[in-house]
């Protein structure tokens, strides 16, 4: 196997340790100090060199003082480790995560840190709508400070129209959180569009970026290489979003790095497997994420170790996977001498396995310390003080009435977002004279606070819904669809009473509600909890004929501007190809007293 020269990053600050950390850490080395922990009898993979070697690992201040042969002797107050019959592995690295999944990031970080992911790279944009500009820095670091590290991707502009985008995306907001160091890159660019197309704004923003030394992470689905090639030359350094071989393969061919992705929205490693064989599996230029899987799918199947299982039963070489679980993120992101594999002071995060063929592990130290057993969490990891942190969803008393949903004023036929599958819509019209065909669904987006809605229809989602409503949304507003105006109502009426959820009301009665009261988008509950509500959801809309894969994607994604070829945006109905509104927003200054600025919206 070869392995080859690795880029790095050279002007992102690092995480440094202090002197002290140092001379602690020199002193165990040497064996004149005993270690706080001491990880003994296994073997040890080593992701630099490629091998698996049997020694010990002596942990001091968190980080590893030694990691080979010599037989460490421990303290009165050594923490004792037994890897007999095990392999001590590196932590694990998402580079790639959205851990505000209808869940928090703490309840996120307890699911996966039993399942030994230690680290994550996670998207911000929540975080930019959701809490006060003058919070978000606090937060940032406040999570990166837990168990799992959070480090965090900058988002550059919104992923759907929104009234909010020119208050709570502006350059001035962006540069101060790019110096904050947890920040490591910035992205996913999703309106790759703008920046083919050379949009001054974006440009600027990823020119400030790179001056200071971030990386830009891209979104560009189903680009062509040629284009690939612009959006490179632009400033972006990497792509998640290939589907096949030969899309990863042009992105390689394109200087970018690429995240190999399978998750519960996009399982596509079975596809991709293909390009990291032989010396391109050593290149340092792939790595494996599950990109934000539902909570079912954490709960069901795992998150980094069930990727990096798949990756292991396609028959890709095992130093490989695990490089790309642990050290290629680690490096990319410039935090290769903190984390991602197990030498002399790297952060002490180290997982003992059964065999490199089984990624779930039975222990789990982080920082140092045993936080997990198998898979079972034993540190704790507290909530900060959410309603503090977040602004909520809406502070307005305003609250739909029925006719907002009704069909009066569309054109016959009417346009349709249709469902190809979870996320992607095609435009279909639909002759609407004698009322909604039997399949089709009133799609409307409301304003929380009563000013404004957007309306279509929706086909290929599911049959006989009253009334369906959701703000776990990256649009603002309520989104409300169904075939009864009284059902959608109550049910747009419910979630804003629950300060954000979804909620379904089928004739007149309430079936489902999962309450999202942190900002409209969060539960407080666990992954499980939330995961076990939507497989009901799931199951519930099944019998109704749904046929996609991932209804919590399906919802939050309505109006995401990136995804072909019609979305329902703030803008309203929209044509993503063409750039404009098929149906437009319709005003509604006439429905509430309220204020725009008592909402997100």
């Amino acid at each position: 196997m070869a392995f080859l020269p690795r880029a790095r990053m050279g002007a992102v600050k690092r995480t440094f340790r202090t002197l002290d950390e140092t001379r602690v850490l020199l002193a165990v080395a040497r064996g004149e100090a005993p270690p706080d922990l001491l990880v003994t009898g296994g073997e040890i993979l080593n992701v630099y060199s490629g091998e698996v070697l049997r020694g010990s690992v002596a942990v001091a201040a968190g980080r590893i003082a030694y990691a080979g042969p010599r037989a460490v002797q421990p303290g009165p107050g050594t923490t004792l480790v037994d890897a007999r019959g095990r392999v001590v592995a590196p932590g694990y690295v998402d580079p790639h995560a959205h851990p505000h999944a209808l869940f928090t990031p703490t309840a996120f970080a307890r699911a996966v840190l039993p399942l030994g992911t230690t680290t994550v790279v996670s998207d911000s944009l929540p975080l930019l709508y959701l809490t006060p500009p003058e919070r978000t820095a606090d937060l940032m670091a406040a999570l990166s400070a837990l168990p799992v590290r959070f480090f965090w991707f900058l988002r550059l502009h919104g992923q759907s129209h929104s009234p909010l985008d020119d208050r709570l995306i502006t350059d001035d907001r962006l540069a101060g959180l790019r110096a904050v160091d947890q920040v490591r890159t910035v992205g996913e660019v999703t309106r790759w569009p703008l920046v083919h197309a050379g949009d001054e704004t974006l440009l600027r923003r990823i020119a400030a970026s790179l001056t200071d030394g971030r990386r830009v992470e891209g979104h560009a689905p189903g680009v062509s290489a040629d284009r690939l090639q612009v959006l490179a030359a632009a400033g972006i350094s990497s792509d998640h979003e290939a589907i096949t071989a030969e899309q990863a393969l042009d992105r390689l061919r394109a200087g970018l790095y690429v995240m190999l992705r399978h998750g519960s929205l996009r399982p596509d490693l079975p596809a991709l497997a293909a390009v990291a064989q032989a010396g391109r599996a050593f290149s340092g230029r792939l790595m494996v994420t599950p990109d934000g899987p539902s909570a079912d799918f954490i709960a069901s199947k795992g998150y980094l170790d069930h990727v990096i299982q798949v990756a292991l039963q396609l028959g890709l070489d095992p130093f490989a996977v695990y490089q790309m679980a642990t050290l290629n993120p680690a490096t990319y992101y410039s935090l290769d001498e903190e984390l991602g594999g197990i030498a002399p002071g790297r952060r002490a995060d180290l997982l003992l396995l059964d065999g490199l063929d089984r990624p779930r592990p039975h222990l789990v130290i982080a920082g140092g310390r045993v936080v997990a057993r198998d898979g079972r969490l034993e540190a704790p990891i507290p909530d900060p003080p959410w309603d503090a942190w977040l602004r909520p969803y809406t502070s307005g008393s305003w609250r739909p009435s029925a006719s907002l949903f009704t069909l009066d004023g569309l054109p016959d036929p009417a346009p349709a977002m249709h469902l190809e599958n979870s996320v992607i819509a095609s435009r279909r019209d639909v002759g609407i004279r004698g009322g909604l065909p039997p399949g089709v669904q009133l799609l409307t987006l409301v304003d929380p606070a009563g000013h404004w809605r957007c309306r279509g229809l929706l086909s290929g989602f599911a049959d006989e819904v009253g009334g369906l409503a959701s703000t776990y949304a990256t649009a603002a507003g309520v989104y409300a669809l169904g075939r009864h105006a009284a059902d959608m109502a109550a049910a747009a009426s419910r979630a804003l009473d629950l300060g954000g959820g979804i909620v379904w009301v089928q004739n007149g009665e309430a079936i489902f509600e999962l309450p999202l009261p942190l900002g409209g988008m969060m539960s407080p509950r666990s992954v499980a909890e939330v995961g076990a509500a939507v497989q009901r959801l799931t199951d519930l809309l099944r019998a109704r004929g749904y046929v996609h894969d991932d209804i919590s994607y399906t919802l939050l994604f309505l109006g995401f501007d990136s995804l072909p070829y019609v979305r329902m945006t703030y803008q309203g109905l929209w044509d993503v190809m063409v750039g404009r509104a098929i149906l437009p927003r319709e005003e509604l200054s006439g429905e509430c007293p309220a204020r725009p600025d008592e909402t997100r919206g």
